[in-house]
């Protein structure tokens, strides 16, 4: 059976652990002054070299090489014996299959017999974090005084689980992730030692999806080494692994940049037609942007910390940084972080993307600073047109509404504010006004984000007896919200808000047609009281509505309809 390439190109010294040279350096100055402890804790991401590098201790305080500076040199008995798994001194145990305190007692009783060929007995517990409390505990008291001839290696993934007894009595030396530009120069020799060769396109592509784990890279490329083709292809990582390349990427966000809605989900549709993964798609742009807003932060510092892309791929975010704003950047790269996580769970991932990719080209809100007793609906969209004129007689109940809310956004399931009695008609869409991101919150916690980010589209409202009649700017928004459910949370949401049913019909458009809106009484629009513009000007419930939610069609005299 032929052995696989991550075991056969395990790292065999420590010059071929990459990427963590903080770890080595000073490993090998320890053996080199004679200044071995007698515990580590190797910490970090899985894949990045903490077992392979306890197992070059091991060698390296064993090795019969009288040079301590050429240690381990991989010819002696010792060194031989550990490479091919049959020296007994090297002990190597899965703590997560043997975590409980019998387990740890037989170890703590056979430590004190001496080594068999070697000159230390080293333990290597891996994933030490798997052990129970009470395995910690017996642990405890042979780490503290140890035999001379014990060295123990703990590693972990997790090593906030570990107690901090333990922790203390370690030598601890954090393992990062690899760049992707080494793990691609390190698969580069790898395929040349086998005889093969890949696109250098195609290795950066595997060093990325792989997210820093040298294992996970060479995995991946034995995999495709599988294909049988001489060289891999960029085609073929694609087609195994479901990742986008960075050009295709940055086009993607040349779209955000330049404002394409329809070209950037036809962009996203005939990437999920290829086969791609959602969820790496999202994480790909939310890297891409994150290039982008460094480069928007300072350009220079900029190829300092972006050490893993290319002059080619810099290039192009420091012109992608120039075309656009660091707030709009920064509203992109929440929106698809959230994406990457509500993926994982959505019904419907493909929607998810969908909607943070409109979300996306939403100018950015930005939330002012309301005063304690007034609500500041932050997160309402900053052009929704509201078709009613605010009348005399609806002031007071907005106000009375606006109080009743929190000043900041509410928690999960906290109730809408409901009224003594139901709200007239001429009055409610000044009461969805003045509580629409409370209704937002809920929405959300009823029915889960997507609900949320569909009435965040939301352009124009008009009220008409017991109907509310909702304008999108999209056709999936209003498609979104007409789900039964959606559309019977929002009508049970709304109800509440005015304290009688309510019927919700959807359309697409800047405004809503078809429909007569509610007037207010004749008494509130005779010709003696019907407000200037000068008067709406000066009035503090017109200029709230202006401010927070830029809704201009509250300037227009009650007679002039949009």
């Amino acid at each position: 059976m032929a052995q696989v390439l991550y075991r056969k190109w395990r790292s065999q010294t420590f010059d071929e652990v990459v990427g963590q040279e903080h770890v080595t350096q000073t490993l090998r100055n320890a053996l080199r002054d004679g200044r071995t402890a007698h515990a580590y804790l190797f910490t970090g991401p899985r894949g990045t070299g903490k077992t392979s590098t306890a197992r070059l201790l091991a060698k390296a305080v064993n090795c019969l090489e009288p040079d301590l500076a050429k240690r381990p040199d991989n010819t002696c008995d010792i060194c031989v014996s550990i490479n091919n798994g049959s020296l007994l001194d090297l002990i190597e145990i899965d703590a997560a299959s043997n975590r409980g305190i019998d387990e740890i007692r037989d170890l703590r009783d056979r430590v004190h017999f001496a080594p068999s060929q070697a000159r230390y007995k080293v333990y290597v517990i891996d994933e030490v974090h798997m052990l129970t409390p009470e395995a910690f505990n017996a642990l405890l008291k042979t780490l503290e005084e140890p035999p001379p001839h014990v060295i123990f290696v703990l590693a972990t993934t997790e090593p906030h689980k570990i107690p901090d007894t333990v922790l203390s009595r370690c030598q601890r030396f954090d393992f990062r992730r690899i760049p992707p530009y080494k793990v691609a120069g390190w698969l580069a020799h790898i395929l040349e030692q086998e005889g093969r060769s890949a696109e250098p396109a195609a290795l950066e592509m595997i060093a990325r999806s792989t997210e820093g784990s040298m294992r996970d890279a060479i995995s991946l490329t034995d995999q495709l080494l599988s294909y049988g083709d001489a060289v891999i292809t960029e085609e073929q990582v694609r087609a195994v692994r479901g990742t986008i390349s960075s050009i295709a990427i940055a086009a993607l966000v040349d779209e955000l940049v330049a404002g394409d809605a329809s070209g950037g989900l036809a962009t996203i549709n005939q990437m999920v037609a290829e086969g791609i993964d959602l969820r790496q798609l999202a994480l790909q742009l939310v890297a891409h942007l994150r290039a982008v807003l460094l480069c928007q932060v300072n350009a220079e510092q900029a190829r300092e910390l972006l050490t893993d892309l290319s002059d080619e791929q810099l290039a192009v975010a420091q012109a992608q940084a120039v075309e656009s704003s660091r707030d709009a950047t920064m509203q992109a790269l929440k929106l698809f972080n959230q994406a990457s996580l509500d993926i994982r769970t959505a019904t419907q991932p493909q929607l998810v993307l969908e909607m943070a990719w409109l979300d996306a080209l939403e100018p950015p809100v930005e939330t002012p600073v309301a005063p304690a007793a007034v609500y500041a609906p932050a997160a309402a969209p900053a052009d929704v047109k509201i078709s009613s004129s605010m009348s005399p007689a609806a002031e007071p109940r907005v106000k009375e509404f606006a109080s009743t809310s929190n000043a900041s956004a509410p928690a999960g399931g906290q109730p809408l504010p409901r009224p003594a009695e139901p709200v007239p008609d001429n009055e409610v869409v000044e009461v969805l006004r003045a509580n629409w991101t409370t209704l937002l919150q809920a929405a959300e916690t009823a029915q889960g984000p997507q609900l949320r980010g569909a009435l965040r589209t939301l352009r124009n409202v008009v009220a008409s007896g017991n109907d509310i009649h909702f304008a999108f700017a999209r056709d999936f928004a209003k498609n979104v919200v007409e789900k039964p459910a959606n559309r019977q949370c929002i009508e049970d949401l709304i109800g509440q808000l005015l304290g009688r049913r309510v019927h919700v019909h959807c359309q697409v458009g800047a405004q809503v047609t078809g429909v007569t809106e509610q007037q207010p009484a004749p008494a509130v629009r005779s010709a003696a009281e019907k407000p200037t513009e000068a008067d709406l000007e000066q009035d503090p419930v017109a200029l709230h509505a202006q401010h927070e939610l830029g809704a201009v069609a509250s300037k227009i005299p009650p007679d002039n309809k949009e």
